[in-house]
């Protein structure tokens, strides 16, 4: 697992970092977010039992909980010696930790995290993130001051598995929790579990089948999909509470379920990293290829309308000269300024406009002469308008001039990379975890802990490959 998490590192320091700082695309993550542990986002509405659950998983009270809303933090749980609170300046300034891309979140969301230490036996293996309730009076203007669809998303990009409490009363029907569904969770279905918690509410059958029907009247409009992800019907176990006339040993099971999804995020971690990497070279390609194309044609353009004027320029002043013109001289430098003049500050502005006006129609080009993956056009399409915006952006502030040209190497790369040894690394990862049976604790001692380096024999060649590249590139 080691070496996987090494490889990883590798290509985002060779080749996809050096390419995203050249076409200004967003950053690669950082390492302390590609070195943080497995980690478990949790969802739901005010008083759907998240903080009760992460109390029954740690076996201490570490949540406050009650019926009304009582905790509007995104609370970081992870292992620690010794109990300890963290504010939320305090976690995002450190570069050790994986939580420096909220600051762009702004100061209003940092006073909102809180980071626990707690000595519980579980966090050795795996961070919890529990998140404040959602509710129903969701304001469409930062009701909460801060962007919290986004930071849901920035938070599930990176969790290795996401959990969505409901409970009887409320089984999706807050304005936030089908907000935060359209917004937040959209593409990333095979993180998710769905938890339909305090069961032992529910008296009879009856009262059972009105909950389980709504929520899943409330997911489907939702979930654009024909068949709904699995729905875990569980309660967590309070003394005191009155027994419920429903057979509870199904509940009990979807419990030992859940809680046994939650022991397997450390297995989940180095395949959603992958994921992560694909999702972000494949963007990287897109983006990098469309602005290169473009410079391209406008540096071309540039160019021809430079040539016109040297050619035409000189020609008028050597006929100025044989005709004896001597006076045209001065005329034709006033005319060769005010011709460069309006070249630079009227003709290739306009231009360059039109060029980056031109990016759709750029990127149709690139996928019918270079992408080759015609059975995924649809795909490809959709991943252009998310990355079509950052393109145009940076494109309109920085000039196409600016932008250096792509090297044939570069381009072979990143092909190589997204389209061979990505699913390489893949299947290599799949073939290291299959008929092995590691606890997830072990797991994550191999994950986060630091083994003696291979050496280059002992690696498969997909994770050499970098080297390689470097060595070509450095010519040697």
């Amino acid at each position: 697992m080691e070496q996987f998490a090494d490889m990883i590192r590798e290509y985002y320091s060779d080749p996809l970092g050096p390419l995203a700082k050249q076409f200004m695309f967003r950053r690669p993550p950082t390492v302390g977010e590609l070195q943080r542990p497995p980690q478990v986002l949790l969802l739901g509405n005010h008083s759907s039992g998240k903080s009760t659950f992460v109390n029954y998983l740690l076996g201490i009270e570490v949540q406050k909980t009650g019926v009304a809303p009582t905790d509007d933090n995104f609370t970081i749980i992870t292992y620690g010696p010794h109990e300890t609170d963290r504010d939320g300046p305090s976690v995002v300034s450190n570069p050790d930790l994986p939580y420096e891309g909220l600051r762009h979140f702004g100061d209003q969301l940092v006073s909102h995290i809180r980071l626990k230490l707690q000595p519980a036996e579980l966090l050795r293996s795996v961070t919890l993130i529990d998140s404040p309730g959602m509710i129903d009076e969701a304001k469409e203007e930062n009701g909460r001051g801060f962007d919290f669809p986004g930071v849901v998303r920035w938070f599930a990009e990176r969790a290795d598995l996401v959990m969505v409490f409901f409970d009887p009363d409320k089984p999706g029907t807050t304005g936030e929790t089908l907000q935060v569904f359209k917004e937040s969770l959209n593409g990333i279905d095979h993180k998710l579990l769905i938890v339909l918690n305090k069961m032992d509410q529910c008296q009879n059958l009856h009262d059972f089948a009105r909950a389980y029907g709504a929520l899943c009247w409330n997911l489907g409009k939702v979930i654009p999909r024909k068949d709904l992800p699995m729905i875990y019907n569980t309660f967590v176990p309070l003394e005191g509470k009155q027994k419920s006339d429903l057979p509870m040993e199904d509940f009990e099971k979807a419990r030992g379920d859940l809680i046994d999804a939650l022991h397997r995020a450390p297995t989940r971690r180095m395949d959603n990293q992958i994921t992560q990497m694909q999702s972000f070279a494949e963007r990287l390609r897109l983006h990098a290829f469309v602005i290169d194309e473009a410079a391209r044609r406008y540096r071309r353009s540039r160019m021809r309308s430079y040539a016109i004027l040297a050619f035409l320029l000189p020609t008028l002043a050597a006929g100025a000269l044989v005709t004896g013109l001597f006076a045209a001289l001065p005329v034709l430098a006033v005319i060769a300024v005010v011709a460069v003049t309006l070249l630079e500050f009227v003709f290739l502005p306009r231009k360059r406009k039109r060029t980056i006006a031109q990016f759709d129609e750029i990127f149709e080009g690139l996928h019918d002469r270079e992408l080759l993956v015609r059975d995924r056009a649809e795909d490809l399409r959709a991943m252009w308008e998310e990355v079509r915006p950052r393109a145009h952006e940076v494109a309109e502030k920085r000039g196409l001039q600016s932008f250096a040209k792509m090297s044939r190497l570069d381009r072979d790369v990143l092909n190589e990379l997204i389209e061979d040894c990505i699913p390489k690394l893949r299947s290599q990862l799949y073939d290291a975890l299959r008929d092995v049976s590691i606890d997830a604790s072990s797991l994550s001692e191999v994950l986060l802990g630091v083994e003696d380096e291979p050496t280059v024999e002992e690696l498969p060649p997909v994770l050499v490959a970098p080297a390689g590249w470097r060595l070509l590139r450095w010519g040697k």
